[in-house]
């Protein structure tokens, strides 16, 4: 069949070359169509829920509205994990489901079950809704909207800063193609406060009730349908709405001797901000911070792009002395992410191609082998476009580890049809290039096909990967795969088809190199051939002390992106207030700005209205940084952290800082919950014991080597006023416990009552007690309240007002209570750190029944990855056993071939050690691409010393004549393959890091393969073979 392939393709020339031109057209349409990013999206399919119940504690936030949500998603088909965080004012409820799960039906299931729980929660405590689809890397384009320099507050104030992001900057940026929606963050909400005074309120004989009924009562809109007047039909509207302040002012609540008492008699009414959860310093002022998030599956350069053009039409709309200032986007990081991997790929290309002509001495066999790498490549692009992958950094990382492959096959074709060439010329035959490439191609095609499957084969273990290992290496697996399929259709086709047009009828004659490696290559063969019991065993000492070095290296799931940007994490006190924090950002804004390698600080402190589930005692600081080619200080990026953290200990000491990076925290979080590297998760029941077991088991990890930035969200110490109702005395005066609670909710919390409609925006209308009624616990305890009688009655005689200290938030998982411990492992592995950490944790914390505690972060996946690869990896070796049964139709040359590939390991290993990288995930992807090239060198290798035997030469010329022959391809193969690697081993761009590991095992692994190929395969080929002899003479003797 393959052969057939090869003489269709022989015969019509022409149209091979159409063919070929229309899928590299196509190819060119997929690279500018190819969604580009950084990093593949890893967001699992998560649906979120979000109730908002202002004022509540964290304690009745669980009770009352987070619990009924978990217990409703409990039951629904292939969900996965259930996690939610109820905290002051909020609860959040994170839906995980099986990865094949389609978004939009999963959150259609979610919202089936919302309606359902709707009328299960109690009246007044907020409607539960699902948050943006978009995915937990969408937050792709951060904006600020702030005042221009030399203007003050009191010509603009962060309420028409939060008014225009809210009502002009968000309504048009949300009309951007592929953004999902936009959110806002700082600044204050725009309401119109009732402030009450009760004095004047109860002498008037009102109740706070009346005041809260009366406006509703008072705002609405109403249609009168129509009505006949002659001929014409005119509409009939009840026009009645709220428009201002005055107009609240103006309503009356009753008269009194015909005189009526109006809503400014009993209290002030003004414009004021709403009570806020969160705030948005950059370089220490006050701005409303704006985040467009795209939706799952866009392109994040073409979002990026579409709401930057929205941006510059919109700004003119802004009044004066208002000005919006971008300060983070994704495609900064995406074109040098992807620079990264592109440059890779060119540099890798160039060297390959001077590697072929250093071997091949003739420039036309060179032009012919690369042709394949563009192809294929485009090729590849046309697959990533048909499968939905985005180009990133893993995906290209792909097609970069195949550039070696992807020649592999057309150098074997192109240097058996150049040689049988030169020996038809040699021999005084007219060739016909035609005829002479066809027997090459019939010679080769077998090897090369199955070599090419084994090397697609062998990388079948990444596409069983799952959750986040999986959505960040399939992509690379696809690509290689797309790649490898296109150079294996490419050397069974165009390849032979542009011999027989380019290559010119030469005399076979080894370049310089070629034949200065013959000469050294000769002496060493004949020496292992003589010694094969010290060329093995030495071999096998080879492996196993390359083995021994196995359990030295450390084990790290991932190595860390280096993003360009530093993204701090700064915890206060649980009592903390938002403007302690707000001050506390000025304070670190000023510190920072003594590092001239800083750009901008933006910190983030508390939460937006809707989608961080944060307290005002947390903020995230992002710090953008100038490029580091600017740089005149000489620090690393690591120096610059550990400058800045220790900055940060001397100016804000009551804090607990931490750094990261931001899609590496975002990633962190999708994961498994929480923002860091590593987290000890603590279950149990009981709140209290769950905060004093993790603090002890806190103490012991500070003992652990290695640890950094260990935090245990510090959740007891949040200060409560508790209003207790005291049901007898409030019998005694006649009154009911709403009266109370009205109170507690609206006087003092604010919740609004009605809205206002200004054109399109829309205001809360809240009635509250004045500033100076609740100022004090003792303030408090003295608002009056008005009994049954008439009389006016104290709080302090109807309800218990006492000071106590509460919960800043619960987290739950799987229905259970649990407390987190975060860390960050530096300067040594995470699978070492865990182990020594579980044993002085069993030794020294004593837990009680029903508390256990469970490793999340990276170790969780890093586990699962591993547990998954060694059921696969065995799996892919019987698979590869059985092709290279079928290759060869014989045990002994599929074990031959085989046992090449431990010895591949030796190089990898080594290189690992020496330069003290880690063993990671894509590291291993390395070891498995040396797997697939030592095989590849195998197969060529011992089918032509078949061949060789066939045409009846003994076992040692077939073996001497046979790796002379074969030295050239082996050598180009491999040397393409290092080479090809050699940009990514060196390069420090952006995402580097994730890289070189994988270069450095591919690098390592292929110096000692080819060698032990060259050296060790023809000494055991020898071995079996004459054994093979020996037992025929015995049997026919």
């Amino acid at each position: 069949m393959l052969n057939s392939l090869v003489e269709l393709s022989l015969r019509y020339k022409f149209l091979v070359l159409i063919v070929f031109a229309v899928v590299a057209f196509l190819g060119a349409r997929a690279v500018r169509d190819v969604p580009i990013d950084a990093f593949p999206d890893v967001t699992p399919a998560q649906v979120n829920i979000y109730t908002e119940s202002p004022g509540l504690a964290a304690e009745d936030v669980e009770q009352l509205l987070t619990f009924p949500v978990e217990s409703a998603m409990a039951g629904l088909p292939k969900v996965q994990e259930i996690r939610s965080v109820s905290l002051f004012g909020l609860s959040y409820v994170s839906v995980y489901f099986e990865d094949d799960m389609d978004i939009y039906f999963a959150r259609q299931l979610v919202n089936e079950r919302l309606q359902e729980v709707g009328d299960r929660l109690p009246e007044g405590y907020g409607k539960p809704s699902m948050g943006p689809n978009s995915s937990g890397l969408g937050q792709v384009f951060w904006y600020t909207v702030e005042r221009a320099p030399n203007v003050s507050s009191d010509q603009i104030s962060d309420m028409d800063l939060r008014t225009w992001q809210d009502w002009t900057l968000r309504l048009i940026l949300r009309t951007a193609p592929g953004v999902d929606d936009v959110t806002s963050w700082g600044g204050g909400e725009r309401e119109y406060q009732v402030r009450i005074d009760p004095q004047r309120l109860y002498a008037r004989g009102l109740g706070f009730a009346d005041v809260i009924n009366a406006l509703p009562a008072n705002n609405g809109q109403v249609g009168g349908n129509v009505m006949d007047v002659g001929r014409e039909q005119y509409l009939v509207r009840g026009l009645g709405l709220l428009s201002s302040a005055e107009d609240i002012g103006g309503i009356v609540l009753k008269a009194e001797d015909g005189v009526p008492v109006y809503m400014r008699d009993i209290g002030r009414v003004l414009e004021s901000p709403a009570p806020r959860f969160g705030a948005v310093t950059r370089d220490g002022e006050e701005v409303v911070l704006g985040m467009a998030l795209s939706r799952i599956g866009e392109n994040a350069k073409d979002v990026v792009e579409a709401v930057k053009t929205k941006l510059a039409a919109v700004e003119n709309a802004l009044p004066d002395g208002m000005v919006v200032r971008p300060i983070y986007e994704r495609t900064d990081l995406v074109n040098k992410a992807v620079g990264t991997a592109t440059s890779a790929l060119v540099e890798g290309s160039l060297l390959v191609a001077l590697i072929l002509f250093l071997f091949l001495g003739e420039l036309r066999s060179a032009l012919v082998v690369i042709v394949t790498l563009p192809l294929a490549m485009l090729v590849a692009f046309i697959g990533m476009g048909q499968f939905g992958l985005s180009a990133n950094l893993m995906s290209l990382a792909g097609l970069a580890i195949g550039i070696g492959m992807m020649v592999d096959g057309a150098v074997v074709m192109v240097e058996n049809a150049f040689r049988i060439m030169a020996e038809r010329r040699a021999h005084g035959e007219r060739v016909d290039r035609t005829a002479a490439v066809l027997v090459a191609a019939k010679e080769v095609a077998n090897p090369i096909s199955f070599a090419i499957l084994i090397i697609i084969v062998v990388f079948l273990p990444l596409f069983s990967l799952e959750g986040l290992e999986g959505k960040l290496f399939k992509p690379m697996a696809f690509n290689i795969a797309f790649a490898m399929a296109g150079s294996l259709l490419l050397s069974l086709t165009l390849i032979p088809v542009l011999a027989a047009m380019i290559l010119k009828p030469g005399e076979e004659r080894d370049t310089r190199l070629v034949a200065w490696l013959k000469r050294r290559y000769r002496p060493m063969l004949d020496a292992a051939l003589g010694h094969k019991r010290a060329v093995v065993a030495g071999a096998v000492a080879a492996l196993i002390g390359s083995l021994a070095l196995f359990p030295l290296l450390g084990k790290e799931f991932m190595p860390q992106l280096q993003e360009g940007s530093i993204m701090w994490r700064v915890t206060g006190i649980p009592s903390t207030s938002l403007d302690e924090s707000i001050r506390t950002s000025k304070t670190i804004a000023d510190a920072f700005k003594r590092f001239p390698e800083v750009e901008t600080t933006l910190a983030m402190i508390g939460r937006a209205e809707k989608g961080e589930t944060a307290d005002v005692n947390y903020m995230e600081i992002y710090t953008a940084l100038h490029p580091q080619s600017e740089w005149k200080t000489g620090r690393t990026i690591g120096d610059l952290e550990d400058a800045m953290q220790e900055t940060l200990e001397a100016v804000v000491p009551n804090v607990v800082p931490g750094y990261t990076q931001p899609i590496q925290m975002r990633v962190e979080e999708l994961i498994s919950g929480v923002r860091a590297t590593l987290a000890l998760k603590l279950y149990g029941e009981d709140l209290a014991e769950l905060d004093r077991q993790s603090a002890a088991i806190k103490d012991v990890l500070a003992g652990v080597p290695g640890v950094a930035d260990l935090s245990l969200e510090a959740n007891v110490g949040k200060p409560q006023i508790r209003i207790e109702v005291d049901r007898e005395e409030l019998a005694r005066h006649g009154m009911n416990a709403e009266e109370v609670l009205t109170i507690v909710r609206n006087g003092l919390g604010g919740e609004p009552v009605s809205v206002l409609l200004d054109g399109v925006k829309r205001f809360d209308i809240a009635v509250r007690l004045d500033d100076d009624v609740r100022d004090s616990v003792e303030a408090l305890r003295r608002i009056p309240l008005k009994a049954a009688s008439g009389a006016l009655v104290p709080l302090a005689e109807v309800a218990r007002v006492e000071v106590a200290e509460g919960y800043s938030f619960v987290r739950r998982e799987q229905l259970q209570r649990y407390a987190v411990i975060q860390m960050d492992v530096r300067g040594r592995d995470v699978d070492g750190f865990v182990r020594e950490a579980g044993a002085a944790i069993a030794d020294r914390v004593d837990l009680p029944p029903g508390y256990w505690v469970e490793w999340g972060g990276a170790f969780e996946n890093q586990q699962r990855a591993l547990a998954k690869l060694a059921l696969i990896v065995p799996i892919t070796i019987f698979f590869i056993f059985v092709l290279l049964y079928t290759a060869f139709n014989s045990i002994k040359y599929a074990a031959l071939i085989l046992a090449n590939v431990p010895f591949a390991t030796i190089g990898g290993l080594v290189a690992l050690f020496v330069t003290g990288q880690y063993l990671s995930v894509p590291s291993a992807i390395g070891f498995i691409a040396v797997f697939g090239v030592a095989m590849l060198n195998g197969i060529v290798l011992v089918s032509f010393l078949n061949e060789q035997r066939e045409r009846g030469l003994s076992v040692r010329d077939a073996v001497l004549q046979g790796t002379a022959l074969r030295l050239r391809p082996v050598l180009m193969t491999a040397s393409v393959a290092i080479l090809g690697l050699v940009p990514m081993l060196l390069s420090s761009g952006v995402g580097a890091e994730t890289q070189r590991p994988l270069a450095t095992v591919v690098v390592g692994g292929l110096l000692s393969s080819t060698f032990l190929t060259l050296i060790l395969l023809p000494v055991l080929y020898e071995w079996l073979e004459t054994r093979a002899e020996r037992k025929l003479e015995e049997t026919a003797s």
